[in-house]
């Protein structure tokens, strides 16, 4: 795995990059830092699988200001830049799913495909800010649930992310990525999306309801939807070999539309991609 700090639009970020194969880009929840996806990263070796602390998150810079989703996009577009991606596939959970949706709409020619995980087409609010402070405020006494899936407050989630080590301590962080998303929604763009859409969704999920994932299934033209039963929101943590399982199915599928799949190359300081050849 390798860890490269980038200076993107005056903010420093931290990306990391490991696995080999084609080019996979992972975008988090709220408040999710780097090592949320390492259990489902250690299931898909065979991608080279590209994630990064989005401002304000883990070791990357925080904005004097918060930023919107929009902006937030073109980060991700000049990351890739940067690394000398021209082409992923795109795989975005919860805060990131919206993210994901932002990224295809403003830069489609740089996604082949979507999966968007444990999310919706907004507005959308997963956690309010006064369960924030609430949380932060009081004593972290209490011990969290084992698997995070049978406390379904939002207090609960919050507890077994951070105490697992996959969640920020920092309410600001939380305060900076709400503030990106409000009065956000992609529902009346989602029409202009072309990228074969992959939609999973736990049928627990506590934060993110079913319906959510009707709609966006409803809304995107080449989307399919996988429900995952007895899942909740975090089910590519509590669920990562399931959720890898269904993501290089989904990938692996023929293009129908004889999209190029993408191929890049085992330098991981200098990432070039490839298109492969057409049969």
């Amino acid at each position: 795995m390798t860890t490269r700090k980038l200076t993107i639009k005056n903010l420093q970020l931290y990306v990391s990059i490991c696995g080999q194969g084609s080019p996979l880009l992972l975008l988090n929840g709220l408040g999710a830092l780097i090592r949320t996806f390492d259990p489902l990263r250690d299931e898909l070796v065979d991608y080279t699988t590209i994630t990064l602390d989005v401002p304000g998150v883990g070791r990357s810079q925080m904005p004097r200001w918060p930023i919107r989703l929009p902006h937030h996009a073109d980060l991700i577009a000049e990351m890739l830049k940067q690394l000398r991606i021209d082409q992923v596939d795109v795989f975005g959970v919860s805060w990131g799913g919206a993210l994901a949706q932002e990224f295809a709409l403003r830069h489609p020619s740089m996604v082949r495909r979507l999966i968007l995980a444990a999310t919706s087409a907004g507005p959308i609010v997963l956690v309010k800010p006064a369960d924030v402070v609430e949380f932060f405020g009081k004593s972290k006494s209490s011990e969290p649930h084992k698997q995070g899936r049978s406390d379904n407050s939002t207090q609960g989630l919050l507890r077994f992310g951070v105490v697992k080590g996959m969640l920020t301590v920092n309410p600001r962080t939380y305060y900076h990525q709400l503030a990106a998303l409000v009065g956000w929604t992609s529902l009346l763009r989602l029409f202009r999306l072309r990228q074969r859409t992959l939609i999973l969704a736990g049928d627990r999920d506590p934060l993110v309801r079913m319906y959510n994932a009707h709609i966006l299934r409803r809304t995107i033209r080449r989307a399919e939807l996988h429900v995952l039963k007895g899942e909740g929101h975090f089910f590519v943590v509590t669920s990562a070999k399931r959720t890898a399982k269904l993501i290089r199915e989904f990938l692996r599928q023929p293009h129908g539309d004889q999209e190029p799949a993408p191929v890049i190359s085992t330098d991981m300081f200098t990432p070039r991609l490839l298109r492969a050849k057409k049969n």
